[in-house]
């Protein structure tokens, strides 16, 4: 079995490569062959260890995370966890991975693919709301689809920013990153945003004029209760694209819009569409991803499989 620790992960594939994968995931999502159970999560009062399981012919997959509030105020991580892989015909482990990383690789690379199919080829600036973790590989992801000369950055708390914008810096070489005072700021000096955030009310003004002509991508609220777009923004959309249609149960980006008649049922659309019959970029687009195991799997694969190429990780005896 080959353990892979996050700097063989961050060796073993290429963000386009990574988003070229996501791809082939969003379209094996659609033909429905993946055996995908609800995951199971277990609570041990205000903690959580999540089980997400998800087996396609050649390869099984299982996500397992904890999730532990009190873990930051210790100086720990709030999620952690791993993922393993497993032969699909011996049934066998196979490959062992950190699994914060590897879900901030996919998640960065389904982002990724909101500005690779959404945003004008000649797209250069790009906003990202949200500097966590997951903002931070967005931005790298959105920065690997286009050519990208100036990132602007806006978070609810401003003192996080100088260690932010110095740390993806370092990462875009090149790329001018900067800090934004406000929504409307970088709205005004952007083209395409991106925002992960766990925010309850939308992160952009309800202004149709400052919302029109940008590629939106929203990767932060799993949940119905949470928001990050504003309703203005679905009276400038002909359609909205979603990584899975689990999304129209699953985030209040939808099913708030959908409950409050501004959004219909018909106009939402698995990106996999744009992967079969591509269109031109719309003047607006608006692209949520919610995530799942079946591209858990996808990356974790293709990790496992480039870095056995390479020659990284480490073989643990069985």
């Amino acid at each position: 079995m080959l353990y892979l620790d996050p700097k063989a992960l961050l060796a073993a594939a290429t963000l386009p490569e990574l988003m070229d994968r996501m791809e082939q995931a969003l379209l094996a999502e659609e033909e429905g062959k993946a055996i995908l159970p609800l995951r199971t999560s277990v609570f041990q009062g205000e903690d959580t260890l999540m089980l997400m399981p998800c087996l396609e012919e050649r390869t099984w997959g299982l996500k397992i995370l904890t999730l532990k509030p009190g873990n930051p105020a210790q100086g720990r991580p709030y999620i952690d966890g791993l993922v393993v892989l497993f032969d699909g015909g011996t049934g066998a482990p196979s490959a062992l991975m950190d699994g914060k990383l590897l879900t901030s690789l996919r998640t960065g690379a389904i982002g990724g693919l909101g500005i690779r199919h959404l945003s004008k080829p000649d797209t250069r600036s790009l906003g990202l709301v949200g500097a966590g973790v997951q903002g931070f590989w967005q931005a790298r992801f959105g920065c690997a689809a286009r050519d990208i000369r100036e990132v602007w950055v806006l978070d609810a708390f401003p003192e996080k920013l100088p260690p932010f914008l110095d740390r993806l810096g370092q990462a875009l070489p090149g790329v001018q990153v900067r800090a934004a005072r406000s929504a409307e700021e970088l709205l005004e000096r952007t083209e395409a945003v991106m925002s992960a955030t766990n925010a309850s009310v939308p992160l952009y003004p309800e202004d149709p004029d400052r919302l029109r002509g940008h590629c939106f991508v929203a990767i932060g609220s799993y949940r119905p209760d949470m928001h990050e777009v504003p309703d203005a923004l679905f009276g400038l959309l002909d359609r909205v694209y979603v990584d899975t249609l689990h999304a129209l149960e699953e985030t209040g980006d939808l099913t708030g819009p959908l409950e409050r008649g501004i959004l219909r049922r018909e106009d939402v659309r698995p990106l996999a569409d744009l992967l079969r019959e591509p269109r031109p970029a719309p003047e607006t687009g608006f692209y949520k991803s919610v995530g799942g195991a079946l591209f858990d799997l996808h990356a974790a694969d293709l990790l496992a499989q480039t870095a056995r190429a390479k020659g990284l990780g480490t073989e643990l005896p069985q």
